[in-house]
C-alpha cells in the first residue's frame, strides 16, 4: 500500500474533541507517546506500513521534509521519489499556539498540520515515535489515530555545560536531535567560565590560545574551543528542528578563564591562570574599567553574528564582590554614579550589558541574583537559588525561567532528584497571584560539567530524567507517575538506538530510619518494589557471610553500618551501599534552633540531627544539615529521666571549594530547668585544621566532661568559620557549616 505522508503549515483541524485518555492496546497500537499529547482519539485498527511513502509538503518545510525523508530512510521505509509540490490551506481557527499541532493517521493517508514549521517539527517528533513504538522487526503497523497538542510552557529547555567539560560537535548534534525528539524547544549552552572559554573570537585570539586550555592538578592539559565553523554548522542544525539555541558569556562573575588571557579586564591586572578547579572564584572583571565594557562588547557582537536567537544569556551568578571592594575604579564608579554599594555596581554592570544588547536586537536573560540592586522588567529571570527569588523578579513585572536546585539540576545524584521529582515538578510557584502566572514561560534541567568528564557519564545523568522535564514542561493534563513510568519503559530502546548510555530512573536503595517503643529500626526499600530485591548484611560480619534477603525492618541497638544491595529481575542493579548509623540518648529528642537551617540541606527536617543516620562523602546524600553564615545554637531535651553523659560526639564536613568549613569552636552548656545554664569544662578534642585542604573531609568532634553527673537538657554552641579567607577563590563570601548527627553517650 502507498501512504501519502501530507505535511502543511496550515490553520488546524478537528480542533472541537474532548480530551480522552491515552490507552494502550493491541487494537490501537503503542501509544507510549513522551510528552502526552493534549487529546488522542483512536478509531480502531491499525494502518500497515509496506511499501513507499509519497512526501508532499509546502515549500517552505522544505527543511522538515528532509528530516521526515531521512528518518524514514534509517528505518527501512522507501520515500518516493515523486517532485514534491506545494500544497496550502488556509483556516481560521481557535488555536494559534505556534508549536500547536494535529496528526491524522486513517489507511489512506498521514497528515501532520500545524500553524508554523515549529508545530510541524513537534507533529514530527510524535510521528517518529509512533513508527519507532509500532515496528516490529521489518513491519510498521501504525493506529488509526487522531492527534490534537499544544504545550503547557512556551520555555522548555536543557541548559549543557561545555566549559567545565568540552563536548565535541558530534555530541551536540545528537542532543539537539533528542531534544526535538521530546518536543524540547531551547538549549541553553553554557560556553564560559572560570575553567575555559569555549568560543571562538576572532578579535581576541589568546581566548583562544590561553583561555580554552587548563593545566589539570595532575600535570595534564584539557583543552577544546568551538570554532565559529563548527558553531554555525550547529546553530543551523538546530534551526531545521526549531531548537533554539541560547549561548551564555557569563559575566561579571566566572570570568578568570578569559582574564588569565587578558589581565588588565581584572581589578589587579596580575596574571592569574584559568582554574582547574571548581568552585566560585574572586578574579572578575572589573566593573570600573572601560576597557572590560569594550571587550564584553566586541564579544558580544560576534555573538550576536553566529546566534540568531531573541536571547543572550548574560549569567550574572556568583560575584564575590572582594576584588571591587579593593579596587580604586570599581569605588570611584560607586561615588560618580551615586550607586548602593557593590550590590548597586552588579545592576550598574548587568544594565550596560543589556542596554548593548537592547540596541543590537537582543534581550538578555540571567541568572536570579541580577535582581540584587534591581534590574530592568524587561530582563528574563532564570530562578536557580529558589521560589523566593521567583517571586520576587515576578513580582516585579519579569518573565522567569524556573531551574531550581530542588528538581533541576541533573549534576545532582538520584538521593537528591530522581525522575519522579522532576516529572512531578511545577514551575508555577505556589500560592502566587494567579495573575502572574503567564510570566512563568518555562524551565530547564540544567546539566553543570563539573564531575561529568565524558559523554558516557553525561548520558547517564541527563537520561532519563530530561524526558521528565520534557512531559513536566509539555504535558497539560493531570499528572500520573506509574501512567508515565509505563510509558518511558517502551522507550529505553529508543535511546538505546540513539546510542544513548542512560542512567537509572531512582535510586536503587533508599533507607530511612524510625522509631518503635523507645528503639530504632532502618528501614530499607526501592521505588520499584514490585520488581526490586534488596539483600543487606552488617559491615563488621565476617567478609564471607552471606547477605540477607531484606523483609523487615532491621534492628539498630549500637553504631554500626549496614551494607545493601539491590537486584532487578535477578540482576544487580546499582552499586552496593553503606549506611553508617547511630544508636545514643539523643536518638528521636527533638532540637529547638536559634537559628533555622538551610531548605537545601535539611538532612530530613528538626529531627535530621537525632534520627540515628550519619552523613558520608556526598554531602548531598541528604544527612547533613547545612548552616550558611551564621552560628548555631541547638538545646535537646534529653527528658525528664535524668541522663549522665559519658561524651557528646557529632560529625563535621569540610570542603573549601565548597566554602564548607569546620567550626572555629563548639561549646556545651547543661541544665535541669533550662533556665539555669551550666558551662561545664568539657575536653573538647578537635581535629587539626587545615581549610586549606581540597579534599572532602568528614572531621569527628568529640567533647568529654571533667566530671560526669545527670543532666537534662544540654545547649549546643558552634561558632560559623567566617567569611571565606582571602587566599581563597571566593574570598569574603559566607561560608557553610555542616553537620550530621549529635550523638549524646
Amino acid at each position: 500500500m502507498k501512504v501519502k505522508l501530507y505535511i502543511s503549515a496550515t490553520a488546524l483541524f478537528l480542533s472541537n474533541y474532548f480530551a480522552i485518555a491515552q490507552t494502550v492496546s493491541d487494537a490501537n497500537g503503542n501509544l507510549n507517546i513522551i510528552p502526552a499529547p493534549s487529546e488522542i482519539i483512536c478509531s480502531g485498527g491499525l494502518v500497515s506500513i509496506d511499501g513507499p511513502i509519497n512526501i508532499i509538503f509546502d515549500q517552505e518545510l522544505h527543511f522538515q521534509a528532509e528530516i521526515v525523508s531521512k528518518f524514514l530512510g534509517g528505518i527501512g521505509v522507501k520515500v518516493s521519489s515523486g517532485s514534491a509540490q506545494m500544497l496550502f490551506i488556509s483556516i481560521n481557527n481557535e488555536y494559534s499556539e505556534p508549536e500547536s499541532y494535529e496528526i491524522c493517521i486513517d489507511k489512506n493517508s498521514i497528515k501532520l498540520l500545524a500553524n508554523s514549521s515549529a508545530g510541524i517539527s513537534r507533529a514530527i517528533a510524535t510521528l517518529e515515535q509512533l513508527f519507532l513504538l509500532n515496528r516490529s522487526n521489518s513491519e510498521i503497523r501504525l493506529p488509526k489515530v487522531y492527534i490534537f497538542d499544544k504545550p503547557k510552557f512556551i520555555h522548555r529547555g536543557l541548559l549543557l555545560d561545555c566549559a567545565r567539560h568540552f563536548f565535541d560537535k558530534k555530541t551536540i548534534l545528537q542532543y539537539i536531535d533528542l531534544l526535538a525528539f521530546y518536543k524540547l524547544n531551547t538549549l541553553h549552552w553554557h560556553l564560559t567560565e572560570d575553567q575555559a572559554w569555549r568560543i571562538t573570537i576572532d578579535k581576541y585570539p589568546r581566548l583562544k590560545s590561553i583561555s580554552s586550555s587548563r593545566i589539570e592538578p595532575n600535570g595534564d592539559i584539557y583543552s577544546g574551543i568551538y570554532s565559529k565553523n563548527d558553531i554555525r554548522e550547529i546553530v543551523k542544525y538546530a534551526e531545521k528542528r526549531n531548537i533554539t539555541i541560547i549561548p551564555e558569556i557569563e559575566l561579571p562573575g566566572h570570568s578568570q578563564a578569559a582574564i588569565a588571557a587578558y589581565p588588565e579586564l581584572s581589578c589587579t591586572g596580575e596574571k592569574v591562570f584559568v582554574a582547574n578547579d571548581w568552585g566560585v572564584f574572586k578574579e572578575i572583571y572589573c566593573a570600573g574599567n572601560e576597557e572590560v565594557f569594550r571587550f564584553l562588547k566586541d564579544v558580544l557582537s560576534e555573538v550576536i553574528d553566529l546566534f540568531p536567537s531573541k536571547y543572550i544569556h548574560i549569567g550574572g551568578d556568583e560575584v564575590p564582590k572582594i576584588r571591587w571592594e579593593n579596587c580604586q575604579k570599581c569605588q570611584k564608579r560607586i561615588v560618580d554614579n551615586n550607586l548602593d554599594g557593590e550590590r548597586g555596581l552588579q545592576s550598574y554592570f548587568i544594565k550596560r550589558i543589556q542596554n548593548f544588547l537592547n540596541a543590537n536586537g537582543r534581550e538578555i536573560i540571567g541568572w536570579d541574583e541580577i535582581l540584587e540592586g534591581g534590574i530592568s522588567s524587561e530582563a528574563v529571570i532564570q530562578s536557580w537559588r529558589g521560589v523566593e527569588y521567583a517571586i520576587e523578579a515576578l513580582e516585579a513585572g519579569n518573565s522567569v525561567i524556573m531551574s531550581p536546585t530542588s528538581h533541576a539540576y541533573l549534576d545532582y545524584d538520584l538521593k537528591a532528584i530522581d525522575l519522579k521529582k522532576i516529572y512531578l515538578f511545577d514551575p508555577i510557584p505556589k500560592g502566587i497571584n494567579p495573575k502572574l502566572h503567564g510570566q512563568v514561560i518555562g524551565g530547564e534541567c540544567n546539566m553543570w560539567t563539573e564531575h561529568v568528564p565524558d559523554k558516557k557519564t553525561l548520558d547517564s545523568k541527563v537520561f532519563p530524567r530530561l524526558i521528565g522535564m520534557a512531559e513536566a514542561l509539555w504535558s497539560t493534563g493531570v499528572k500520573d507517575y506509574d501512567h508515565f513510568n509505563s510509558r518511558i519503559e517502551s522507550h529505553y530502546d529508543i535511546l538505546t538506538n540513539f546510542n544513548i548510555q542512560y542512567g537509572e530512573e531512582s535510586l536503587p536503595i533508599s533507607y530511612e530510619t524510625f522509631f518503635l517503643n523507645d528503639s530504632l529500626f532502618l528501614k530499607l526499600f526501592s521505588i520499584d518494589n514490585e520488581n526490586t530485591e534488596i539483600y543487606f548484611k552488617h559491615v563488621n560480619t565476617s567478609s564471607s557471610a552471606n547477605f540477607l534477603l531484606y523483609s523487615l525492618p532491621i534492628l539498630i541497638d549500637t553504631n554500626c553500618a549496614i551494607s545493601a544491595r539491590a537486584f532487578k529481575s535477578e540482576k544487580p542493579y546499582g552499586e552496593e551501599i553503606i549506611i553508617p548509623l547511630s544508636q545514643h540518648k539523643a536518638i528521636n529528642k527533638e532540637p529547638k534552633y536559634t537559628d533555622n537551617f538551610s531548605e537545601f540541606y535539611d538532612a530530613g527536617g528538626k529531627l535530621g540531627l537525632v534520627d540515628g543516620k550519619l552523613g558520608t562523602l556526598d554531602f548531598r546524600d541528604g544527612n547533613w544539615q547545612g548552616f550558611w553564615g551564621k552560628n548555631i545554637e541547638i538545646i535537646i531535651d534529653l527528658g525528664k529521666d535524668l541522663s549522665q553523659i559519658n561524651e557528646i560526639i557529632s560529625n563535621f564536613y569540610q570542603f573549601s571549594n565548597s566554602w564548607i568549613f569546620l567550626p572555629r569552636s563548639i561549646k556545651i552548656e547543661t541544665s535541669l530547668d533550662k533556665k539555669s545554664w551550666e558551662r561545664d569544662d568539657f575536653n573538647v578534642f578537635y581535629p587539626l585544621q587545615n581549610p586549606r585542604k581540597r579534599e572532602k573531609e568528614i572531621s569527628q568532634i568529640k567533647l568529654i566532661p571533667n566530671r560526669k553527673r545527670k543532666t537534662r537538657y544540654i545547649k549546643i554552641i558552634i561558632e560559623n568559620f567566617g567569611k571565606v579567607p582571602l587566599w581563597h577563590e571566593a574570598a569574603g563570601s559566607d561560608s557553610w557549616i555542616f553537620i550530621d548527627e549529635i550523638q549524646v553517650h
